[in-house]
């Protein structure tokens, strides 16, 4: 099967074991479906006595028995010490492999190793941050990482890739090795003959020091640098505050009823808006090392910090209009202005806290102030949508069929 459906599989597995997976310590759920067999679980795995290919996935997935196919595992920490007849594919934050493989390899995972009991027949392929190859390879082996160890037995090529590779006293490589470092690796002879060894010259990463040299090397020549003009800092600050203000006044023209009925809830217990705002913000926000942590969420990663941007630009939007409609009341204003001066007020407040972010510290702190408010909001109203669509019976406290408590 190509790589790329490869992939699809263990994405595909990752989801649906996110659909199916039960509590934390609870038993695992185990579907079949023909010779496949799909297993999903908090923690822990049944033992395996697979027919066929097994797709598994949970948080620490420890694998044990035998599967005829092949296996497709993924997880946050996965210990495999299932024997696997087919091809092994396994995507975790920490991978490690301890039986043997009767075909090809393939793992990916921050941290990447290979017991010495791991005896791979097939191509061996690694990608990680640390990678330890223990297990021998009776194909070719190919491993990409920040830091590569070879202890075992190559049949075949090698390919290594690395910001640091070492040979420990069991390797040894029967093909051609071909390596890219930054600086040439002293390769025991035992490992493999000079002749048979090509080397290519990679570029290092800057690090945090060379970063600050740079950057002081070029604040000392600021004269050269090409700072922004004035015109083109006021061409963005004007560009930013039209797209704001248009956006409020789309959605007062669109849903002056629930924008009135949200910012009326929300100026009567202001505090309590901002409090809204910050578990809103804090749920939002916290989708994002949960989603890395199940690592199957990655994906998604990016599509979370846009919505967090959205959230964030609505509810400086909704609390500058909130906060400018309540002053513009509370000097004698009309209860009921139409939509014009609503916009007027819109545009009105995001000009001013807008300004207000140019006096230090204190103008940063009114700003995030301002924008839990407007998050409070939404918040709010995301409450009271849900909490109207829960059965009536819920909301009153009314215990569930049965009679139970």
């Amino acid at each position: 099967m190509p790589v790329a459906l490869r992939v699809l599989a263990l994405l595909g597995t990752a989801l649906w074991a996110t659909a199916v997976a039960s509590p934390l310590g609870a038993e695992p759920v185990v579907q079949t479906n023909g010779t496949d067999t799909f297993i999903a679980a908090s923690a822990g795995m049944p033992e395996l006595q697979a027919p066929g290919d097994v797709f598994a996935s949970g948080g620490a997935v420890v694998t044990a028995g035998h599967v005829a196919g092949d296996a497709h595992v993924a997880g946050f920490d996965l210990d495999l010490e299932a024997e696997v007849a087919g091809d092994l594919y396994a995507a975790g934050a920490a991978v490690t492999a301890r039986a043997p493989v009767g075909g090809d390899l393939s793992m990916i995972g921050f941290s990447v190793r290979t017991a010495d009991t791991a005896i791979t027949t097939g191509n061996a392929r690694m990608l990680g941050g640390t990678i330890t190859i223990d297990g021998p390879v009776g194909g070719a082996l190919a491993a990409t990482g920040g830091e590569i160890t070879l202890n075992a037995a190559v049949t075949g090529d090698a390919l290594l890739q690395g910001g640091a590779i070492a040979f420990g006293p069991a390797a040894r490589i029967a093909g051609t090795l071909t390596y890219a470092a930054p600086e040439p690796v002293d390769i025991p002879a035992q490992v493999i003959p000079a002749a048979r060894v090509v080397y290519t010259k990679a570029a290092p990463l800057p690090g945090r020091t060379e970063h600050l040299r740079n950057w002081g090397e070029d604040w000392a020549g600021r004269d050269r640098l090409n700072f922004p003009s004035g015109i083109a800092l006021l061409s963005a600050f004007l560009v930013t505050f039209g797209f704001l203000v248009l956006l409020g006044s789309a959605l007062l023209a669109l849903a002056p009823a629930r924008m009135e009925a949200l910012r009326t809830v929300a100026t009567r217990r202001p505090a309590l808006t901002v409090l809204f705002g910050v578990l809103g913000l804090a749920a939002l926000l916290g989708l994002v090392p949960v989603a890395m942590m199940t690592l199957i969420g990655l994906p998604f990663v990016p599509i979370i910090a846009l919505a967090s941007i959205v959230v964030w630009t609505l509810g400086f939007v909704l609390g500058a209009y909130a906060v400018a409609l309540r002053s513009y009341l509370a000097f004698g204003g009309h209860d009921d202005p139409a939509l014009g001066l609503r916009i007027v007020l819109l545009g009105c407040g995001v000009l001013g806290f807008s300004l207000l972010n140019f006096v230090p510290v204190l103008g940063w702190v009114v700003n995030v102030v301002l924008v839990l408010f407007g998050i409070g909001v939404l918040t709010a109203g995301a409450l009271r949508a849900l909490a109207a669509r829960l059965p009536p019976d819920i909301m009153a406290g009314a215990p569930p069929p049965g009679g139970a408590a």
